[in-house]
């Protein structure tokens, strides 16, 4: 009979790993947008198209200097509040509660895709090992995921969460990956991470000892670097093997890149039983 392995477990990125951030995306925009404008009337405003791209763009850069800047995720109410302030809605401290839960529920009226086979993987995974997920939360905070992945039956997989809106850090932030280690018992030089970013999913596991795997099912081997910059991308080398093969930057290299659930199961898998 098999049994979960000690001092050992895998952890596992959301966004562009678990699941394809940009799959219904325009329906979970577009919930925003509708709750937004609703404010918006109750103080005869009626905000433009071009309004509300340069509000959502300026929400995204400040999010986006706090993340690699500071290692820290804005809360949901902090990024609406970005929006009401960059489209001068005077909005009260009720109508702000009221917004930030649409946009947080938002979620479930576009629900992104899972990646291809993750059930199969992830049910053949927690065999062996205790399996944890350390997500950067945006408008989604760590709750509604939860609630997410309870939907589409695979919570019931994950043994340790880190949503950086409840620890108050971002990848690649040691404390982020700590959390999951302490709550499995698992060391770190035992211990591997799967995601889609070099320089907060690898990064951060590699400078804590952790083995790495750059997950590229959804980039098509290309890092993105910010979600608000779809052109700052570059293309890992790997071996026949698919080990990677070291960037010639100070990014750090990841010990394998998978472009499917199957392909890290099985890498998983052999490295550790």
């Amino acid at each position: 009979m098999t049994s979960v392995m000690k001092n050992t477990m895998v952890s596992v990125d959301f966004w562009d790993t678990l699941v394809r951030a940009d799959s219904n995306g325009e329906k979970r925009t577009e919930a925003r947008i509708n709750a937004l404008r609703e404010v918006s009337r109750r103080y005869e405003k009626e905000p433009t198209e071009e309004a509300i791209r340069e509000a959502r763009a300026h929400v995204s850069r400040a999010f986006d200097d706090e993340w690699f800047g500071k290692q820290r995720t804005q809360s949901t109410r902090e990024l609406v509040q970005g929006m009401l302030d960059a489209l001068a809605i005077p909005a009260k401290p009720v109508e702000v509660d009221d917004l930030t839960e649409a946009f947080r529920e938002s979620l479930f009226q576009g629900p992104p895709e899972l990646a291809e086979g993750i059930k199969e993987a992830l049910a053949s995974i927690s065999i062996y090992f205790p399996l944890a997920i350390i997500s950067d939360t945006m408008f989604s905070p760590g709750s509604v995921i939860r609630r997410y992945l309870d939907q589409m039956d695979v919570l019931q997989y994950f043994d340790a969460f880190a949503f950086s809106d409840e620890l108050g850090v971002s990848k690649p932030h040691r404390k982020a990956f700590e959390t999951v280690l302490k709550a499995t018992d698992a060391r770190p030089e035992r211990s591997w991470h799967v995601g889609d970013m070099l320089k907060t999913d690898i990064r951060g596991a590699k400078k804590l000892g952790m083995h790495a795997i750059l997950y590229t099912g959804f980039s098509g081997g290309a890092d993105t670097d910010s979600p608000s910059d779809p052109d700052s991308n570059r293309r890992l080398l790997t071996d026949s093997n698919g080990r990677a093969i070291s960037p010639s930057d100070d990014l750090p290299s990841p010990d394998f890149v998978c472009a499917s659930w199957e392909n890290v199961s099985d890498i998983l898998i052999s490295e550790l039983v």
